[in-house]
């Protein structure tokens, strides 16, 4: 039998400054399971398949407790991901791949992540 401890009420959601590093209007949204879903379709176009410890799955899974928790609902998303939406790009730097992914906002903010 587990010895988990109870988890405390998620107090307020899960915001993208919380998960990511960015910056501006980005950083206090909730991630929205809509965002999620851009951002998965766009690590998929660009390397196949959705990685496990990628962006897409950290915002799934923030979504997700946002949505349980009754911040949000399913259908949700930020008007950053619906008007701007998100590019997933792979290039090679001394031989490593690198993948970085980018949400920017009407502002100019910009919310990168990469990873070698």
């Amino acid at each position: 039998m587990s010895q988990e401890k109870p988890r405390r009420p998620q107090q307020e959601p899960i915001k993208y400054g919380d998960v990511f590093n960015v910056s501006g209007e980005l950083s206090s949204q909730p991630v929205a399971p809509r965002d999620a879903a851009t951002m998965q379709s766009a690590e998929d176009k660009t390397l196949g398949q959705t990685r496990k410890d990628g962006p897409a799955s950290l915002m799934t899974s923030a979504a997700q407790k946002n949505e349980d928790a009754g911040f949000i609902g399913h259908n949700t998303a930020t008007n950053i991901a619906r008007d701007e939406g998100v590019t997933v790009s792979e290039t090679y730097d001394s031989g490593k791949r690198v993948l970085e992914k980018l949400v920017e906002d009407t502002n100019g903010a910009k919310g990168t992540e990469k990873n070698k």
